[in-house]
């Protein structure tokens, strides 16, 4: 794969030849169109009544950020001015998921052209990185301590300003204050606090009542986002300091973060704790236009994200798994059998555990690290790994790889799409829950750990047991790698589906189980959505499986040789639909959504 340019010397939308060839024999192994039904198949989480709309619709994790897309939609904005509104408004009512603070994905579909785009705002480590940063100078196969998770040596170059500014000066129609102007509304006037911000803010005090130096090391995040360590009640409102930098970016645009006080402020930040962003790595940021990858898919054109995403690679390459089983092993009972049935269950785990095996063996920055990509997504790579694939036993963790992967928590998704077939799938993170726990006093920045998503002590397990290659090793300007798997699904040059989840290695397998629901078995979003789901990531050996469809498989599962456990939520995933009646838009009960639309 060639490397992305920088779109201030040239931005190009692609549409590349596919690296996927027809896979419509997954088909045969995975039902007929129309399994279940609005009214069949396990639930576990309450329904809210469908909504269709009639111009576009907008399913984010939280309402307000729906609602903030669908008001921009509304005063005349297309699907990328939704989508900057979106994430901008996220900033303030999901600071521990997402922000300015952080990096991002954002895939693009442009039906009247016909032109796809891949834009890159990945955070990037500071030119002062090396290699050995976070290796313990006593121990070389040990991190040491927390320094790559904690603190101000944690934070990667934010990339969100940068990537959204650009894709609304190139691709929006509204001027970027109008497109901010309910973040910083949302920002002056305050949020309602929800179940999500409690556990959130639950689960983070925890942390600092395990870590006493944790109350003066991250005073700004405890006062500010913590509410000062007193518990989040209902009807409580949370009001974010970030409207001041809001309205210095719809004033003045990227340069308001990556220059001038904001930036001051931000280096500053770093000096005091050891940081290494200077202001020339701010200055430097700049987004990257990629090729994206793209697919056909039983009648259907994919788009998806490229490394340094890892979750296109692994979303091809799952799906070409399971043609090439269907092929090489046709069975009637199992075509019969329901689309979660035990076997069809186990055949998608064996799938997944080859796909991220290859992930964690293989995937980095294109720009620094040689990705076999084509070989990874072609149908012959996937058809000599079904041929290992046991129909009725599980095999041992080396029979797939030699490399692990980790998790984050610290991230979110929205997905757009109108009645003309454009629509946005865009993923952004700040890694784990409220990112480093670094907050800009000044402005109110959270600052993500991005660089503990690079193998800190390359062959060595980071916080999360994530085990990865040199190709993810630690070097200045590099971007980490990443889960996130925005994605659209086309049909006659419209797009028909967008989708994309939070929720670390649990986003790719969330999203092609719910891609599977959308396309074959011909479920509206809310059904597809809502579903429970599995997840398998090759290193531990676990099978991880959502309530009440642990209770059914569990056993035929184990006798096929898994370790089951439960969960009672793996990813979340945001997921709008068109089809000749109307849009439709579900967001993952799982955090709390609710779509929003016209």
């Amino acid at each position: 794969m060639s490397k992305g340019s920088d779109v201030d010397e040239s931005y190009r939308m692609h549409r590349p030849p596919c690296f996927l060839a027809t896979i419509s024999l997954v088909w045969s192994l995975l039902g007929p169109p129309g399994l279940a039904t609005a009214e069949e198949g396990p639930a576990t989480l309450g329904r809210s009544a469908e909504r269709i709309y009639q111009h576009a619709v907008v399913a984010a994790d939280h309402p307000l950020a729906s609602e903030a897309g669908r008001e921009i939609l509304d005063r005349g904005g297309n699907v990328v001015d939704a989508a900057v509104a979106t994430s901008f408004a996220l900033s303030v009512v999901r600071p521990a998921s997402c922000g300015i603070g952080g990096g991002g994905f954002m895939v693009i579909w442009d039906a009247k052209k016909q032109q796809a785009v891949a834009l890159d705002y990945r955070e990037r480590a500071p030119a002062g990185a090396t290699r050995d940063m976070f290796v313990d100078p006593d121990n070389p196969k040990r991190p040491q301590g927390d320094l790559s998770r904690k603190g101000q040596l944690a934070v990667a170059v934010p990339g969100t300003v940068a990537g959204l500014c650009y894709a609304s000066r190139t691709y929006g129609r509204l001027p970027l204050r109008a497109v901010l102007a309910p973040a910083i509304r949302l920002a002056r006037e305050g949020v309602p606090v929800d179940d999500h911000d409690r556990q959130v803010q639950k689960d983070v005090l925890a942390a600092f009542a395990e870590h006493e130096q944790y109350r003066q090391r991250f005073a700004p995040l405890y006062q500010k986002y913590l509410n000062g360590g007193t518990p989040w009640q209902a009807g409580d409102r949370f009001h974010s300091p970030q409207a001041d930098v809001l309205e210095a970016i719809a004033e003045r645009g990227p340069d308001a973060f990556y220059g001038g006080p904001v930036a001051e402020a931000i280096v500053a930040e770093m000096q005091r704790g050891g940081g290494l962003i200077t202001a020339a790595d701010l200055a430097g940021m700049r987004p990257v236009a990629r090729q994206p990858l793209q697919a056909d898919f039983d009648g259907r054109h994919i788009v998806t994200m490229p490394p340094p995403s890892s979750g296109g690679v692994a979303l091809i390459e799952t799906l070409n798994l399971l043609a090439a089983s269907a092929q090489a092993q046709p069975d009637a009972a199992v075509r019969r059998a329901d689309h979660q049935s035990p076997e069809r269950l186990h055949l998608l785990a064996e799938s997944f555990k080859h796909a991220f095996a290859d992930r964690a063996a293989f995937l980095g920055d294109t720009d620094f690290a040689r990705v076999p990509v084509e070989r990874l997504t072609s149908a012959d790579y996937a058809r000599r790994l079904a041929a290992r694939i046991d129909r009725e036993r599980t095999q041992p963790p080396a029979a797939y790889g030699s490399h692990a992967l980790g998790d984050d928590g610290g991230t979110s998704h929205f997905s757009i799409i109108d009645r003309d077939g454009n629509a946005v799938a865009c993923t952004e993170t700040i890694n784990t829950a409220f990112g480093s726990f670094v907050v800009e006093p000044r402005f109110g920045i959270v600052l993500n750990n991005e660089m503990d998503d690079f193998s800190a002590v390359p062959g060595q397990p980071n916080a999360f047991g994530l085990v990865q290659s040199e190709a993810n090793a630690v070097e200045p300007g590099k971007k980490p790698l990443s889960s996130m798997t925005p994605t659209i699904v086309v049909e006659d040059g419209r797009a028909v589906h967008a989708l994309g989840g939070s929720g670390g290695p649990r986003i790719i397998s969330s999203t092609l189980q719910v891609l599977l629901n959308l396309t074959r078995h011909g479920m509206q979003p809310e059904q597809a959505v809502r579903l429970p789901r599995i997840h398998h990531q090759w290193f531990p050996d676990v099978l991880s499986v959502e309530d009440p469809l642990y209770g059914e498989v569990r056993g035929p599962l184990e006798r096929r040789g898994h370790k089951v456990e439960r969960r009672n939520r793996l990813a979340v995933v945001q997921a709008v639909s068109r089809s000749p009646d109307g849009l439709r838009g579900a967001s993952d009960p799982r955090k709390g959504g609710r779509p929003a639309g016209y």
